[in-house]
């Protein structure tokens, strides 16, 4: 862990926003312009046209604001613009999928892959949130897993590969967050790719979310599938095998790959 952890600090790269668009930004973080993009630019199979948006300057310009909002303003500096916990979340998990993008955009049409460049795009990439210099990996693990303790969230953040969920086209809001990850949850729970119980054998294929994060759905396999089942139309027995398929780590993006 020290030896990864010193190269992290050795090797990190700092993505940072324009300094004019920090000092312009609002404190009330703008989530109607992120639902705006995504309704433009994210299919309904959650693929994103990278690069129809890297050719748009003028969606390009209010990504880049957005990234700017990310680094200004969050639940840490202006609390009192995040005063409840829908809020706060939906900032989060908009905030995550936002540095995602730009993440992406500073790669493409080269990286096709996102595991073939996973150390330098979850690791040592890193950016301003809410004031704090951050990795994606640490903003997930060290600031949202542990402040919402909610199992949803990993239905919504979108890491840009072919195995994360579908990435929604709309925003995360604070009125409508609860709501909203519920239904995400709904849908990756009842998609095949995700779950997929076979009665004859009493084995059910899992993503590798719910190993890697197996301490977010109840640690033991009896209550991850109990989490699973408040979702599934179809439920699973909870003494079922578990197996865990392999995770397409493709670019989400709608010309490569194919859902």
């Amino acid at each position: 862990m020290q030896t990864l952890l010193l190269a992290i600090a050795l090797f990190a790269n700092l993505l940072k926003a324009d300094d004019a668009l920090v000092k312009a930004a609002d404190p009330a973080f703008p989530f109607e312009s992120w639902n705006e993009l995504t309704k433009k630019y994210v299919d309904d199979k959650g693929r994103v046209d990278y690069a129809k948006l890297k050719g748009s300057a003028e969606d390009v310009r209010a990504l880049d604001k957005l990234f700017a909002e990310v680094a200004a303003t969050g639940p840490k500096s202006h609390p009192e613009q995040f005063k409840t916990k829908g809020a706060r979340e939906a900032y989060y998990v908009d905030a995550y999928n936002i540095l995602v993008w730009k993440n992406v955009l500073g790669r493409i049409p080269k990286m096709n892959n996102v595991d073939k460049e996973k150390a330098s795009f979850f690791f040592f990439t890193k950016f301003v949130v809410d004031g704090k210099e951050l990795n994606l990996k640490d903003l997930e693990g060290d600031v949202i897993r542990p402040t919402f303790k909610d199992g949803r969230v990993h239905m919504a953040l979108n890491c840009a590969s072919g195995g994360c969920p579908q990435l929604p086209n709309y925003a995360f809001t604070p009125a409508k967050v609860d709501e909203q990850l519920s239904a995400e949850a709904r849908k990756f729970c009842n998609e095949k790719r995700n779950v997929d119980f076979d009665a004859a054998t009493k084995e059910v294929k899992l993503s590798h979310i719910f190993d890697w994060y197996k301490e977010d759905f109840g640690k033991e396999p009896a209550k991850v599938l109990e989490w699973i089942n408040n979702y599934r139309t179809d439920k699973i027995p909870t003494d079922a095998k578990l197996k865990y398929v392999d995770y397409d780590w493709t670019l989400n993006d709608v010309s490569i790959l194919k859902r």
